[in-house]
This record gives structure tokens, C-alpha cells and sequence, in this order.
């Protein structure tokens, strides 16, 4: 028996529930009837970075140091991309080789570089990249045989091809994304059989990118559809099984450019740049690829015209990203933001102003509503320190926004009203996702229950009879079968494993920020 886990990137059970219903998802169907779960809550922001790393270590990202794909370094002015180097934890499958166990990992986000395990690491998308539209060829996956396993008998592809973004979503980018659920569990498939490891792990990510573009639309039906049959590769074969994901998907009704709100509040000042004087001309990166297509030369453009120019184009909501840093007036700048939650101020901490302005962007941000519903914006704003705890809870985002219900926080510079009631996602992140339990291992109740993402690993570890490291934040679920042998065994714990890497960093900062940007992460 093998213990498998299959990460679904940013499931949930309100998206799922009606195709379930219509019998469209019978495989998923039967664990839930034969297993116990029900909603986990991601940490915040509930984003692919950082909760793929929650889930695997079974901390809160201050015992990580990594917050988001990505930090704002205001101290100079800088944008910063993480890789796998940069997480300072071990992870579950360290705890399991420790253990003598052998363990798998296939396509799990923030894993590129892959580290050499006892076993094998598939890196996964959208942080493993070798240029802005090409898929590494090599380099991938530990050890190098099941690399060229993967290469040579799979076809595999670590990220589709065509690339899905805001400007090239049809059906050949629709269909790039089916054929890379089918060649995920393929390779899941194979690999169980070549390498037979105690533990696996396959994330299915790119489906949540359709998620974010259609919501619960024909194409994210299909793939669920996908998913589910490829599903019936796994189910029946007397495994201990996790389904997962790192965040939930909410319908957006509602888009707050939050950069726009404390330019307008005087916390942020921009000065005229390329990108401002294009957004004026009407010369933005859509109308542009729309011209490029119509003529037929889109791929020969986007070759020859060097990326740093592509890169300047704004987007018809705004300036977003790194080009945000590019345009600000940082002598008369307070505090920016990133999509989706962290405030960064550009003031000391040991200002003597620095707490005041921080209490006076709590209590503004929290009084934001929609100026026609009366809906509130923000849930609330905690200071970074606060809200994670551990060795590296300081170096955290100086802010850091829930966003309200339906709402996505975008980055962008430009609109002029900082409240829109539609924007690049249909479907934005949400902190509930879903985990099942299923197996000969764990009781059948349904969706009963409620955890948080960091009680998987250790629930994880307990099942296959591994101790459980002192300084997780997350504890052993109970849902394990009562006459199992889990359930008949206390919890034992464990001095941590050093969590150090490698730092020579793996991949070029300017291609995963576009990879990102491509799939709307850097809005």
C-alpha cells in the first residue's frame, strides 16, 4: 500500500457540489463516500505560495520565511521572486526518508529547484521555467534517470503549451491545460510502478489557472471531468489516499485596486514613466497581442521584440508588478501593495512614526466598502508579526489584508476608481479549500469535518507510523478507522530536521515573474 496525496489546486467543495450532484464526478464521489473530510482553511494569503509549503511542512509561513511567491524590498526598491532555496524547513517526505521510507513528489508548486531525496522530485509549475514561454527540457527532476524516464516515455511537460493568460485563453489553451491533467497522472501512474515509493505526492495546478479565468464555466467543468476520470487510475487499488487543496475559488464580484486606494489617500505617489504614457495612448499589452493576431505575427513578435520592452507595456487595468516599483515616487510614498493582501510601508520600523501610520491603515482599509452595496471590503488587516509567529515572523509583509467575501485585491495603478465590479479573474482565491481522507486507514463520515492546512503533514506522518516534528503548528487529525492501527498507536514527536539548501538559485527571477504574471498572479 501506498500513501497518496493529490493536491488540487484551489478546490473547494461550493464549486464541486453541483457536479457532484449530477453524478460528473464519480470517482471523487466514492472517496467521499468511503472517507472523512470536509473544509481546511489555507493561511493567509491564500495563495499557491505560500500554502504548497504549509501543506508540507505543517507550518505557518514565520517558520518559513516566505510569505508569497514574491516580497517588495522597499529599502531597495526592489521586487524579489522566491524559489525552493529560500524556505527554511524540511518538508514531509524528509521526515518519511529519515524514517527509512521512500517518498515521491510530482508537480508540487515552490519545489524548482528539485532537491535530491530518497525518491524522486518532479519540480511543478508555475515557479520551474526556463524562458518566458518555454517549458524546462531538462532539469526538472531528481534523480536524472527518472527525468529522462518522464521525458522519454510520458512526453512529459511541466507547464502547457500554448501558455494560458489574460490575453490567450481559447480553446487551444483550454485544451493544453486537459492534456497536462492527463500526462500528470500518467506520470503518477508510472512512476507508482517503476520507483514503487511509500508515500507520493501530484499536484494538479493548471486547472486552477482555467478557474481563475472561467470560474465554474464550461472549460473548468471539463477539466473537473478530466480530473475525475484520471482519478479511477488511483482509486480501488487498496491505497491510503488525501485529496487537497491549498486554498479555495470564489466567484469575483467585486475587484479593489488597493494601490489605487492609498494613492488616492495619499499613502502612495506616482510619477510619469513609459508605462503611463502608453496606458494614455491607449497602447496596452491586450490591444497590442489583438493587432499582432489579426496580422498573424503574435509568435514573431514575441521573439524578436526584446522582453524588457513587452515588459512596459501596461495592462488595460493599469500598471501592475514590478512595473508598479518603476513608476512610484518613493520620496512621497507611505506604503504599496501586492495583489491579494501584503502592504509593504517605505518607512523604518524604528520610525517613531512608524506604528501610527500603521494603526491609521487598519482602521482606514477596514472601513472600506463598496460605494453602491454598502459591502465591506477588506475583513481585516493584521500586522504581519502578529498573524505568523515564529523565528521569521519579523521579516514578514509590514500589512496584511483578508480579503472580503467575493473580493479580489489587485495591485494595479492606473484606474481611477479604486472599486470595480469586474477585472481579469471570474474566480478568485479564497482561504477554505478541501481535504479527504479515504482509504483502509480512515473512517467513513463524509464531509464532516474542519481543519487547518497544517494539521496534513502530521496527519500524514502519524498515518504511516513517522513521528511528528516538535515545532509543527498543525496536529494529528482524528479520523482515522477505529480499529486501525493509527488509531491504536499514540502520537509520537521528533526533533525537527534541518530545513537548509543549496541557495544558488535556480531560475531567472524576470521569467517566473512572467510566468505568474501570465496566469494573473501579478496583478
Amino acid at each position: 500500500m501506498t500513501t497518496i496525496t493529490i493536491g488540487l489546486d484551489g478546490a473547494n467543495w461550493d464549486l464541486l457540489d453541483d457536479w457532484l450532484e449530477e453524478g460528473r464526478l464519480p470517482n471523487l464521489q466514492k472517496l467521499i463516500d468511503d472517507g472523512v473530510g470536509g473544509v481546511s482553511e489555507s493561511c493567509l494569503p491564500p495563495l499557491t505560495v505560500p500554502n504548497w509549503k504549509c501543506y508540507a511542512t505543517g507550518k505557518n509561513p514565520g517558520k518559513l520565511d516566505v510569505f508569497r511567491f514574491d516580497r517588495i524590498d522597499t529599502a531597495n526598491r526592489d521586487h524579489v521572486f522566491h524559489d525552493a532555496t529560500d524556505f527554511k524547513s524540511a518538508e514531509l517526505w524528509d521526515y518519511l526518508n529519515d524514517d527509512g521510507k521512500r517518498a515521491g513528489v510530482i508537480n508540487k508548486p515552490s519545489t524548482y529547484p528539485p532537491k535530491d531525496i530518497d525518491g524522486f522530485v518532479v519540480a511543478g509549475g508555475p515557479d520551474a521555467s526556463e524562458t518566458t514561454y518555454r517549458s524546462l527540457e531538462t532539469g526538472f527532476a531528481t534523480p536524472p534517470d527518472v527525468e529522462a524516464f518522464l521525458r522519454e516515455e510520458v512526453d512529459y511537460q511541466v507547464h502547457p503549451s500554448p501558455m494560458i493568460s489574460p490575453t490567450q485563453k481559447g480553446e487551444e489553451e483550454i485544451e493544453a491545460v486537459l492534456d497536462l491533467v492527463d500526462v500528470r497522472f500518467e506520470a503518477a501512474e508510472r512512476l507508482l510502478e517503476r520507483e514503487d515509493p511509500d508515500f507520493l505526492h501530484l499536484t494538479v495546478f493548471y486547472s486552477m489557472a482555467l478557474q481563475h479565468y472561467f470560474y465554474d464555466g464550461e472549460p473548468v467543468r471539463r477539466t473537473w471531468e478530466r480530473i475525475d476520470e484520471n482519478l479511477g487510475r488511483l482509486v480501488d487499488e487498496g491505497h491510503d489516499i488525501l485529496v487537497m487543496s491549498d486554498h479555495g475559488t470564489w466567484p469575483v464580484d467585486t475587484v479593489f485596486y488597493v494601490n489605487a486606494w492609498l494613492e488616492q489617500n495619499g499613502y502612495l505617489a506616482t510619477e510619469g514613466g513609459v508605462d503611463s504614457t502608453l496606458r494614455q495612448l491607449g497602447v496596452t499589452k491586450e490591444r497590442a497581442l489583438a493587432v499582432a493576431k489579426t496580422l498573424g505575427m503574435a509568435e514573431t513578435l514575441g521573439s524578436v521584440v526584446p522582453e524588457q520592452i513587452q515588459r512596459m507595456l501596461p495592462w488595460d487595468e493599469g500598471v501592475k508588478r514590478d512595473r508598479v516599483l518603476s513608476i512610484l515616487d518613493w520620496e512621497e510614498t507611505t506604503a504599496v501593495a501586492s495583489n491579494q493582501g501584503p502592504i509593504y510601508l517605505n518607512v523604518p520600523r524604528d520610525h517613531p512614526d512608524y506604528e501610527s501610520i500603521r494603526d491609521d491603515l487598519i482602521r482606514e482599509l477596514e472601513a472600506v466598502e463598496h460605494p453602491q452595496t454598502g459591502q465591506s471590503l477588506v475583513k481585516a488587516v493584521y500586522r504581519g508579526e502578529e498573524y505568523y509567529h515564529g523565528p521569521y515572523a519579523d521579516n514578514a509583509p509590514d500589512l496584511l489584508l483578508d480579503q472580503g467575501t467575493n473580493v479580489h485585491v489587485s495591485d494595479a495603478v492606473g484606474p481611477e476608481d479604486p472599486v470595480a465590479d469586474s477585472g481579469v479573474w471570474a474566480g478568485g482565491n479564497m482561504p477554505e479549500g478541501i481535504f479527504l481522507f479515504s482509504g483502509p486507514s480512515f473512517r467513513s463520515d463524509g464531509l464532516t469535518e474542519e481543519a487547518s492546512i497544517l494539521d496534513l503533514a502530521p496527519t500524514l506522518l502519524h498515518s504511516m507510523g513517522s513521528a511528528v516534528p516538535d515545532d509543527v503548528d498543525g496536529e494529528v487529525l482524528d479520523v482515522f478507522a477505529p480499529d486501525s492501527e493509527p488509531a491504536n498507536r499514540a502520537v509520537e514527536t521528533r526533533r525537527p530536521l534541518s530545513g537548509a539548501r543549496d541557495t544558488d538559485r535556480g531560475n531567472d527571477e524576470e521569467e517566473v515573474e512572467q510566468r505568474l504574471a501570465d496566469l494573473g498572479y501579478l496583478e
